[in-house]
């Protein structure tokens, strides 16, 4: 009797290496709404830090309780309690400045420290981490989702050629957080309100979405919010409206009962 012979093992794939961490200082606190900061975090340790695609993700760690400043996490070490998920905004390389959007919700460490960012004070940054791979040549770009997807939207718009079309569906509390979202492409932004209940999120987006049918056949969309209700307008716009599902990119930003959800829940499960 034959015998196979032993194929030889496969390399193990090397670690990912962390990017070290980055010290930076808050210089600017500015409200855009109600509940949105617009924070500027600066530091001569952004040197070298690159955006390339819109919508990627950068962590930021933040002080625990009773601390003036995060510790700095070593390359190797445990994760950070305190770090959560965001996205660069406008990068200034020549200053080493990026601008982060917080939603202030009133729960969790972020949140809550966004609230009363003060200048001076210390963060860490890590990332970035990658983003949309933007279609810049489909006429139709469809952005749906809540408040936590704002600041991706706004760099997918800032990134749009002035030939483009962008239909922008966002879910907010309420029409107090209502404001122009600039792009050189033609915008058409309808805002919806889902009211404070956290419970009810998607609810005013699946609504709209069905009382507006089926997009157009060669839209390109990018859908965040919710996990759950990301994952039940993703399959809206599938088996209900007629999306070929190659068309949407979906991404979880946020979990209810979760405190700290992955930044790769993509919802194709």
């Amino acid at each position: 009797m034959s015998t196979l012979a032993a194929s030889p093992s496969a390399p193990e794939a090397a670690p990912r290496k962390r990017r070290p961490p980055r010290r930076v200082q808050v210089t600017r606190v500015q409200a855009l709404s109600p509940l949105m900061r617009r924070i500027t975090l600066q530091g001569a340790e952004l040197e070298g830090f690159e955006v390339n695609d819109p919508a990627c993700y950068m962590k930021l760690i933040f002080p625990e309780p009773g601390q003036a400043e995060p510790d700095r996490p070593l390359p190797d070490g445990p994760r950070a309690k305190s770090m959560r998920t965001y996205t660069p905004l406008a990068v200034r390389a020549d200053l080493h400045e990026v601008d982060v959007d917080f939603v202030l919700h009133g729960d969790g460490p972020a949140s809550t420290w966004a609230a009363q960012a003060q200048v001076g004070q210390v963060l860490f940054l890590m990332g970035p981490g990658p983003g949309y791979k933007l279609a810049l040549d489909a006429p139709v770009h469809l952005l749906i989702g809540d408040d936590s997807a704002l600041p991706a939207f706004e760099t997918i718009l800032a990134a749009l050629p002035a030939s483009a079309k962008a239909q922008v569906l966002v879910e907010v509390v309420d029409t107090g957080e209502e404001r122009p979202l600039h792009s050189t492409a033609n915008v058409d932004a309808r805002w919806v309100a889902r009211g404070a209940d956290n419970n009810k999120a998607g609810t005013a987006l699946e609504a709209a979405l069905r009382q507006a049918g089926a997009p157009a056949a060669d839209a390109r969309i990018y859908l965040a919010c919710e996990a759950a209700a990301m994952r039940r307008l993703r399959q809206l716009l599938i088996e209900e409206l007629g999306v070929e599902r190659s068309r949407i990119v979906g991404r979880g930003y946020w979990k209810l009962g979760t405190v700290n959800h992955p930044d790769h829940d993509y919802g194709e499960d």
